[in-house]
């Protein structure tokens, strides 16, 4: 949780205060909006609190006085204190690179303006490419961001640690901002709590960046694909070459999957496999293929991550009849069957879907939480969906020019709920004939649309780029890992009830990233009281 700590020591971090006039370096949240025409905060030092093996973000911004600033460059130092040192490599920075909203998204209110998004990582990448992270050039009159991402290693002793980011140009030392962390006394798992499916790997990734799907080459780029949303605590639809080979006549052949599948599971925990939904105008053909996998799945101990995604979001009479045939389908396998639909019909002619769904997945504008409850107490599970900006209430939409706070607020309804999924349609969406650099929309109405992660190539990068909107995904994420702890220590009705306080609805939640960085301070306290 950031906490933006103002200094009149105006001297460490620029050449003047006259904001027209003079350069300015000064600190923002990662909650809030900072266009590149947004006016200086006052904050000039940044503090940032924090568990072992938990990443928090910070912000500099850097604003051009009347004359442009060029060869911009910015340099953490080590973070140390009484009880030890955490290195620079621990903090990662970014150049924040911005779009620009020309026309608001469906249903926003939010102003048009350069919004920063993609966020070009300082080390790996090609100073010589189109768009590189450092050096920078900052127009006059504009702001530049820079975001930090700062870990805390899982040796590192509880405690107070400081130090400072650098910012110079042309050589000469524009400001400096000093940084403290507080690393607190428990350590976030490795196991991820939220299970989840982040779509549009595999294939789709593929076909975008024009290479085989089945090649070695693409094999390697998917990889830090997946690697980047697994570090942000997020699952892949697609997990590279994990599902083994079936014959009808051989059964399964894992010899060329079984160790990635195991990897995938047991060191990268994995908590959701979206299984492959083969032959399915095969009907006898995929129950046996299904028989077979869901068996393996069960000798190894992995059944219960597995789940089908079956028809996408049906929505009239066929639609709900060719759910029930797929269930019937996977029933015997004992492969988990997830629906993107609500748990109450939308048409009671169309019957319903009960018996046929184990993994119910309403879009958070149809979230019925009567028939939901009803639902988890026979034994079924809920996740959640977001897609466009649909329904009529205030759900907390997810494109680039909303306000940073809806990408947080959905994680704690879900827990409200007791939601254990989410699931997202795409984190690829980069549409035919369209630059994602330039215009990262969807159907010209919205900004960031399934899009969480940039393709690389013109950052210099062969793995892709990730977004604002991610971090901030992290973040929420993370929150959901201390509601966890703090339950499984005893707690949960005091989680229950600083997580109600805040989001009582996907129409009814906090607006305030201030009052969700207060709750998250009282869920470290009660983990930290054990």
């Amino acid at each position: 949780m950031l906490r933006m700590v103002v200094s009149l020591l105006l001297g460490l971090v620029g050449l003047g205060s006259v904001y027209g006039q003079e350069p300015v370096v000064w600190v923002a949240s990662p909650w809030q909006h900072v266009l590149r025409s947004t006016e200086p905060g006052e904050a000039r030092s940044a503090q940032i609190v924090a568990a072992r093996n938990e990443y928090e973000s910070l912000r500099i911004i850097i604003r051009a006085g009347a004359e442009a600033l060029a060869n911009v460059r910015v340099e953490a130092s080590a973070l140390a204190g009484p009880a030890g040192r955490i290195g620079p490599e621990n903090v990662a920075l970014f150049r924040e690179h911005s779009i620009n909203v020309f026309k608001p998204s469906y249903a926003s209110k939010a102003p048009t303006g350069w919004y920063p998004d993609a966020l070009i990582p300082a080390a790996g990448g090609d100073p010589a490419a189109k768009y590189p992270a450092m050096p920078m050039r900052i127009e006059p009159g504009t702001n530049q961001g820079v975001w930090a991402d700062v870990y805390i290693p899982r040796d590192t002793a509880p405690g107070e640690y400081s130090g400072t980011i650098t910012v110079t140009a042309d050589g000469a030392r524009l400001g400096a901002v000093p940084v403290k962390v507080r690393v607190q006394p428990f350590t976030l798992p490795e196991s991820i709590a939220v299970r989840s499916n982040f779509g549009a790997l595999g294939g789709g990734l593929a076909r975008h960046l024009g290479m085989d799907a089945g090649s070695k080459e693409f094999a390697a780029v998917e990889d830090q694909y997946i690697d980047t949303l697994l570090a942000h605590r997020a699952i892949p639809s697609s997990l590279g070459n994990i599902w083994p080979k079936w014959t009808p006549e051989g059964g399964i052949d894992d010899s060329a999957s079984g160790e990635r599948l195991r990897m995938m599971v047991e060191d990268r925990h994995v908590n959701s496999l979206c299984v492959p939904f083969a032959y399915r105008t095969e009907p006898e053909k995929c129950r046996a293929y299904l028989r077979d996998l869901g068996a393996y799945l069960r000798s190894k101990g992995w059944l219960d991550l597995a789940y089908i995604y079956m028809e996408d979001e049906p929505n009239d009479a066929e639609q709900y009849e060719t759910v029930r045939r797929q269930g019937e389908l996977i029933r015997e396998s004992g492969i988990k069957r997830l629906c993107t639909e609500q748990t109450v019909t939308s048409d009671p002619k169309w019957g319903t879907l009960y018996g046929a769904v184990d993994i119910w997945c309403p879009l958070w504008c149809l979230y019925d939480e009567t028939t939901a409850r009803q639902r988890q107490e026979l034994g079924e599970e809920i996740w959640t969906y977001t897609a466009l900006c649909q329904g009529r209430g205030t759900a907390p939409f997810w494109q680039i020019d909303f306000a940073p706070v809806q990408f947080r607020a959905p994680f704690w309804v879900n827990w409200r709920y007791g939601a254990k999924g989410f699931l997202y349609w795409s984190s690829i969406y980069w549409a035919a004939g369209q630059d994602p650099w330039t215009a990262p929309h969807f159907r010209q109405q919205y900004w960031g649309e399934g899009m969480l992660l940039y393709p690389g190539k013109d950052a210099g990068l062969s793995g892709p780029v990730p977004s604002i909107r991610l971090k901030l995904i992290r973040e929420a994420l993370e929150d959901f890992e201390y509601m966890t702890l703090a339950a499984r220590q005893g707690h949960k009705p005091q989680v229950d009830e600083i997580v109600g306080s805040l989001a009582r609805s996907f129409n009814d939640w906090s607006p305030s990233p201030e009052a969700y960085m207060a709750a998250r301070a009282k869920l470290a306290a009660l983990i930290s009281a054990e």
